[in-house]
């Protein structure tokens, strides 16, 4: 996977004992904050001083996020520029039809427990960017890559429409 990374890198998280670097502008992720494809918003924030201070960077809006700790696996789409901590993977990609092929095929792998074999174990079960690079990928070709994604974006959507029909008891 890692020759279809334009741009890539973990985060990094500042020090929490210094409580200038947190409560900011800048959104931090967290696993919390990964609902399902698009991660819109994040619970904590950074303040410059913090990014500074750290090794996180301003991962752009559209990057892919993959967990590689404690909820490995798990991924979303970041629609906004976001800070990371060193637990996720930030992948950016050369176009959206790519980028959205490779969110649904690592949906696919997180469900299908396809990184069981990348997991390294001890303190805690985690990846790192190394073996995220080396996962292996079939890349459609582009027209195919946008087909597949826009099938799985629409039933995306369709299943977060269906969770957010207001649900109404029986009247018997």
């Amino acid at each position: 996977m890692g020759e279809l990374i334009q741009l890539g890198g973990s985060g990094g998280t500042p020090s929490a004992n210094n409580p200038d670097y947190y409560g900011g502008d800048i959104p931090f992720l967290s696993i919390a904050d990964i609902n399902g494809r698009d991660i819109t918003n994040t619970a904590k924030t950074l303040t410059d001083e913090g990014l500074q201070n750290s090794a996180a960077w301003i991962v752009p809006s559209g990057a892919v996020s993959l967990a590689m700790y404690a909820s490995v696996g798990k991924v979303g789409i970041i629609r906004q520029d976001t800070a990371t901590s060193q637990a996720f993977y930030n992948m950016v990609f050369d176009n959206e039809a790519l980028r959205d092929f490779v969110f649904t095929r690592l949906e696919k792998a997180e469900t299908d427990s396809e990184w069981e074999p990348y997991i390294s174990t001890g303190t805690q079960r985690n990846l790192n960017a190394d073996k995220v690079k080396s996962f292996s990928l079939d890349v459609p070709s582009n027209e195919e890559a946008s087909e597949i994604s826009a099938y799985f974006a629409n039933l995306d959507t369709l299943i977060t429409l269906h969770q957010r029909e207001p649900r109404f008891a029986d009247a018997g």
